[in-house]
């Protein structure tokens, strides 16, 4: 009976906190187990060491074995990372008497005899060339290495992992929850606009926490004695935390730095409703046609406003200009002019990118981009109604006082005077009609013989009183709120954002033309396309990337792929 081991796949949790078991239990010297361990991202390799004898398939000795992890592969700017020391990763070969590891400083496992870890340096790119197109995330806590191992047994048995892996037991902690992170750790931040400034300028991919594990049993039993498979169990597990598309979009920046203008504008804004044609004006206007109809025998000589208004308190306004608003798949930053779309859900499952099959490429397609772009449209149409609200919101706390004064003719003569004290009150309780009664004052110019003009005055009198505040609402309506300065910002905010909308689209286009990602990369499986020349593997070898991004037609500028493990060949030691 064939010796089988197996990983234990943990990929049915949400993408931000999916556990990848890269480290499966195999009878060798020591069992790894699944936990969550820390940001590491380890290449831990291992060899099992004793004398060849008949057993079963955990105890023999009649194999040679190799086995390999790498956190880095590839080539940025023209520079392949194998030149780059520290990032060349972990190789463990067993030739069936001995685990021997690559490099030699590659340290023991404590406790096993064929186990090797080796640690990267988060700062091992330097001043590299490559470090201006590849930036590494550092791990939780601040631990400045990344990890990767591997095993090979001479048992038949062959494991490697790489990713955010311990370098004690080969357990993933993909969510980087382990040591108390509160957001998921980056493996890489690719830019592309470092790569290629000409059409992607400000635009980076950011590769969250990866992982992948190849596992191999060549062992079988024919008649009681351990053979090699012609078809030996392969098991290949990967994850990735998250894949996010960042660009900096100058139209964001400006809606941000022009918006934050016009809301600073509001104050004279105001002073500017208060002059002649606005606010006054038209209080003056709507009390004159309020007591036209009861004028009786008098005529309206003159009316005058004059108004004063309260100083706005427009920060939670001008806060909305630098806020960041997402709907959990798109986030636009207002305050530092980016848009980040997260492709792992847009363009993934239920479980981000992870449980694709091999070789699953990642499109940006015309859908994609349709749905980013309507999804951009609707953040910024709430966004911009949410100023609206703030704004109308402070205007309303503002207070007015007003005086409107009268005068009333009759026979040509001035025979009245009438003054209306307005307030104060603030905006809000004008429109709510909550505002204080207005003050009316009358007075009888020269003699009245037989009180005729105080008689005439008692109407006017009584409606200004129920009147007055009627108009000032209609008034603060017209030049203020419904279609006044409210509404002329929500109309100046539209033409800053409708550039936005328009540049997301592009943007999208380009990465898709430019750029190709793929995720469970297994070069001995079929590829959708053209197969890059970088993604290859030796006969009897198994590999896995988690993922790989790559130019269409500039390989040697970007063809990286990151948390790659092999598992194999695998064959019978020769006496």
């Amino acid at each position: 009976m064939k010796a089988r081991h197996f990983f234990r796949r943990v990929l049915d949790r949400p993408r931000r906190f999916v556990l990848v078991a890269a480290a499966a239990a195999i009878t060798l010297a020591a069992t790894t187990s699944v936990t969550t361990a820390a940001w590491t991202d380890n290449e831990w390799v291992r060899s099992a060491v004793g004398v060849s004898s008949p057993g079963d398939c955990s105890t023999n000795t009649m194999f040679t074995n190799k086995s390999w992890a790498r956190q880095l592969q590839g080539t940025v700017l023209n520079t392949n990372l194998d030149t780059v020391a520290g990032v060349q990763g972990l190789t463990v070969v067993n030739n069936g008497a001995a685990a021997t590891p690559t490099p030699l400083s590659a340290v023991l496992v404590p406790g096993t005899t064929d186990a090797f870890v080796t640690k990267i340096p988060v700062s091992v790119l330097g001043s590299s060339p490559i470090s201006a197109g590849l930036g590494l995330g550092l791990p939780v806590g601040g631990v400045g290495t990344y990890t990767q191992w591997a095993r090979s047994g001479n048992s038949g048995q062959a494991h490697g992992a790489s990713g955010l892996v311990s370098d004690q037991t080969g357990a993933v902690d993909v969510a980087g929850t382990a040591q108390g992170a509160v957001t998921v750790p980056k493996s890489a931040s690719i830019s592309l606009g470092n790569i290629v400034p000409a059409s992607l300028a400000g635009v980076t991919l950011d590769v969250g926490a990866v992982a992948s594990s190849s596992q191999l049993d060549g062992c079988d039993m024919t008649n009681g004695w351990p053979t090699l498979d012609p078809a030996p169990e392969v098991q290949r597990q990967y994850g990735i935390a998250g894949l996010d598309l960042n660009a900096a979009i100058p139209a964001v920046g400006t809606l941000s730095t022009q918006g934050a203008s016009l809301v600073g504008a509001v104050p004279t804004q105001l002073n500017a409703v208060l002059g002649t044609g606005g606010l006054t004006t038209g209080i003056s206007n709507g009390i004159s046609a309020l007591i036209n109809p009861v004028l009786g025998t008098l005529q309206l000589g003159s009316i005058s406003t004059t108004a004063t208004l309260s100083a706005p308190n427009l920060t939670g306004v001008t806060a909305l200009m630098t806020e960041s608003i997402t709907d959990g798949i798109v986030t636009i930053n207002l305050g530092t002019g980016t848009v980040k779309v997260d492709i792992a859900s847009l363009a993934g499952s239920t479980l981000g990118l992870n449980g694709m099959e091999p070789n699953h490429a990642v499109v940006l397609d015309a859908g994609t981009t349709t749905a980013v772009t309507n999804r951009v449209t609707a953040l910024l149409d709430s966004w911009k109604n949410r100023v609206l609200t703030a704004l109308t919101t402070a205007l309303r706390s503002i207070t007015l006082n007003a005086t409107t004064n009268i005068t009333l003719k009759l026979a040509g003569l001035n025979v009245a005077a009438i003054g209306v004290k307005i307030g104060p009150s603030t905006l809000g309780q004008f429109l709510d009609g909550t505002a204080v009664a207005p003050v009316v004052t009358a007075d009888v110019l020269g003699l009245d013989l037989g009180g005729a003009v105080a008689a005439l005055l008692t109407p006017i009198t009584s409606i200004l009183l129920t009147g007055t505040n009627n108009v000032v609402r209609n008034v603060l309506n017209a030049t203020i709120f419904n279609t006044g300065l409210v509404a002329n910002l929500g109309t100046s905010l539209q033409l800053l954002i409708t550039p936005v909308i328009n540049a997301v689209g592009p943007v999208l286009t380009a990465v898709r033309t430019l750029v190709a990602i793929n995720v469970n990369v297994q070069p001995d499986q079929s590829w959708p396309g053209t197969k890059p020349a970088d993604v290859t593997a030796a006969t009897g070898e198994y590999k896995v990337s988690a993922i790989r991004v790559g130019l269409v037609d500039s390989a040697g500028l970007l063809s990286l792929q990151l948390g790659s493990s092999s598992a194999g060949p695998v064959a019978l030691a020769v006496p």
